[in-house]
C-alpha cells in the first residue's frame, strides 16, 4: 500500500499542466514535431513574458489546429477567453498578491474553468463589438475566486 502512495506522488507536475493548458504558448520539447521549419528570428529581440505571447496568440488569425484559407479573414475566437486575458491586468492590479507569470496562467485557468466557453467565428473588426456586447459580470466574478485561491495556495 505503501508503494501505490508514493508512485501517486512521482507524476512530472509541470508535463501534466502544459498537457492541461491549451492556450499555453510555450509547448514541451518533446512535443514539437521534428518536421516543422524553424521561425525566423526578429532583427531586435524584444522581452516578452508568456501573457503577451499569449496576447499574440489569441489575436492571430487562425489557431494552428484550424488552418482557414487565406481569402477568408474569420476567426475562430472564444470570447470567454479573450476577455479574462484582458481583465486579468486589471484584477491583479486591485489584489496584492504575486503577478508573475505563473500566477498569472494559474489564474486565467481557473477562471476558465468556472465560465462556459463563448466560441465565435467573426472578422477581425467585429470582434471588438462582440466582445462589448458580452456580459462582464461573470467574468469578474471568476477571476476574483481564481485570484483569491492562487493568492492563498501559490505554486511557486
Amino acid at each position: 500500500m505503501a508503494a501505490a502512495k508514493s508512485a501517486k506522488k512521482d507524476f512530472d507536475k509541470e508535463y501534466i499542466y502544459n498537457l492541461i493548458m491549451p492556450s499555453d504558448p510555450v509547448a514541451p520539447p518533446e512535443a514539437a514535431e521534428p518536421n516543422l521549419p524553424e521561425p525566423a528570428e526578429e532583427s531586435a529581440p524584444v522581452a516578452r513574458d508568456g501573457l503577451a505571447l499569449l496576447r499574440d496568440q489569441l489575436s492571430s488569425t487562425a489557431p494552428a489546429s484550424v488552418q482557414l484559407p487565406p481569402a477568408q479573414a474569420a476567426q475562430l475566437v472564444n470570447l470567454t477567453e479573450r476577455l479574462v486575458i484582458d481583465r486579468l491586468d486589471e484584477v491583479f492590479a486591485k489584489f496584492n498578491c504575486c503577478r508573475c507569470d505563473r500566477c498569472k496562467r494559474d489564474v486565467a485557468a481557473l477562471a476558465l474553468n468556472l465560465l462556459p466557453p463563448h466560441y465565435v467565428v467573426a472578422d477581425p473588426d467585429s470582434l471588438p463589438g462582440r466582445l462589448a456586447e458580452q456580459p462582464t459580470k461573470e467574468i469578474a466574478a471568476a477571476l476574483v475566486k481564481a485570484i483569491l485561491q492562487v493568492k492563498s495556495h501559490p505554486r511557486h
